[in-house]
């Protein structure tokens, strides 16, 4: 009776500790809603849509995506994904969706969104994975994928801006 009594407390522990273990990590990993605003003029001849999740990896690419399109005169609105019902795609010359996988799906927002939209060859998906391996193939869109790690930063950058560049018809600053 004492080794089954132990060994239930032993087990009630490990589990205890893994479920706390697992709150951390949601808790570390949950994607924060980001703050509108928008960059560079709308009289500019091209215009782009950022929509993403907030975190610190996301958050880094929209910055730098933001800088990049900046220095080519590019006016730039970033939103957050929760915000795409309210976009009308025909504003829009480029769009670029930037989530992370829900239950290896997409994040429900921007499901929503692509379900809707007229004109896929405009959009670049841009998916983020704990393996960096996930896509959709849902739907016949430009469709980047990448584990949320800052040294894949700069070769997801490239990879986005050259996809917007044919999108946008513009040449890639030298």
């Amino acid at each position: 009776m004492k080794a089954l009594k132990i060994t239930l407390i032993v087990i009630g522990s490990i589990i205890v500790v893994l479920v706390v273990v697992f709150g951390i990590y949601l808790f570390m990993n949950r994607q924060r809603v980001i703050e509108p605003f928008a960059v560079g003029s709308v009289e500019t001849e091209h215009k782009v849509l950022i929509a993403s999740q907030g975190s610190d990896f996301k958050n880094a690419l929209v910055e730098s995506l933001t800088t990049h399109l900046q220095e080519r005169q590019v006016y730039i609105r970033i939103i957050d994904v929760t915000s795409l019902q309210e976009v009308n795609e025909q504003e829009w010359d480029g769009l670029v969706l930037i989530h992370t996988t829900e239950n290896w799906k997409l994040q429900p927002a921007v499901k929503a969104y692509l379900d809707r939209a007229k004109d896929l060859d405009k959009i670049v998906v841009v998916t983020t994975s704990g393996s960096g391996e996930w896509k959709t193939e849902d739907y016949d869109v430009d469709v980047l994928t990448s584990a949320s790690k800052t040294k894949e930063l700069p070769a997801l950058i490239t990879n986005i801006l050259f996809r917007l560049d044919a999108i946008l018809k513009t040449e890639t600053p030298k």
